[in-house]
């Protein structure tokens, strides 16, 4: 996936070639989600090396910057030049992990696809969002989790469970929204894009359901109480590719986690 479609390299194109501001251009790139990096690339010596963006590529470096980058008790799974990816052993103790299964159990209903009519064949979980029961152990682990990233931003997302009977999966997928789409024009114009994801692991009593980054060919077995933490853009703004990501079928058992995303807006 390139930064930029050629449908709208040759929009930019045809704009230049019309008289069109190089202002508005900027503008209308900047509402479908491309970063200043990819704008200054496809407009070139049209714009003026001066130009001050409203949300440049420092934003996006200290979005990389996360705490977790930092933490001792976080482990880079792959080189942090490919994607920023860590786990957290024992983020939530086997009694949290317990209490949420039992919380979200019967409060599950068939998992969403954003930005399709339907998540057959797609998506097979079901999803319980916890972010909507009154309860003091979701609003302390909601709060852990964004103590750990400490991104300072788009910290508002709610937080989820996920429930996957046997057989059940996620297809690759990716959590950022593609610019220059209806779909991020319909998820981010007033909450931003998404930049990371966490994710726990509450139990492991089962077979099958790894996390498998396809581009990367790594599959995390579930660890009962593990966080993974993952950036899905790159230091300029750009989306991380190398995110995709499968949640492979269970085999025999069931898999129950925590998702918490994280926005480039409040």
């Amino acid at each position: 996936m390139s930064a930029m479609s050629a449908q709208w390299k040759q929009w930019v194109l045809k704009c230049l070639l019309g008289g069109t501001p190089v202002q508005h251009i900027i503008n209308t790139l900047s509402e479908n989600g491309f970063s200043s990096d990819t704008i200054r690339k496809v407009l070139g010596s049209n714009l003026n090396s001066t130009h001050k963006f409203d949300v440049d590529t420092d934003f996006y470096q200290r979005l990389a910057a996360s705490a977790v980058t930092r933490n001792v008790n976080a482990r880079a799974l792959v080189s942090p030049s490919e994607l920023q990816l860590y786990s957290i052993e024992n983020f939530l103790s086997a009694n949290e992990c317990d209490a949420i299964v039992n919380l979200s159990k019967d409060r599950l209903a068939p998992s969403k696809l954003a930005g399709a009519s339907s998540a057959d064949n797609i998506r097979t979980s079901s999803t319980c969002e916890l972010a909507f029961i009154d309860n003091e152990l979701v609003t302390e682990i909601d709060a852990r989790i964004v103590s750990t990233l400490q991104l300072g931003v788009g910290e508002r997302e709610v937080i989820q469970a996920q429930h996957y009977n046997e057989g059940e999966y996620y297809k690759p997928h990716y959590d950022f929204f593609p610019p220059g789409t209806s779909q991020y024009i319909e998820h981010c114009a007033t909450r931003g894009q998404r930049s990371w994801t966490c994710m726990v692991y509450l139990n492991d009593d089962c077979s099958g359901g790894h996390t498998r980054f396809t581009k990367l060919n790594i599959a995390v077995q579930p660890r009962k109480g593990m966080a993974l933490f993952w950036n899905n853009l790159l230091a300029n703004g750009d989306p991380n590719t190398n995110s995709i990501h499968f949640a492979e079928p269970v085999l025999n058992g069931h898999k129950t986690v925590i998702t918490k995303w994280f926005r480039t807006k409040n």
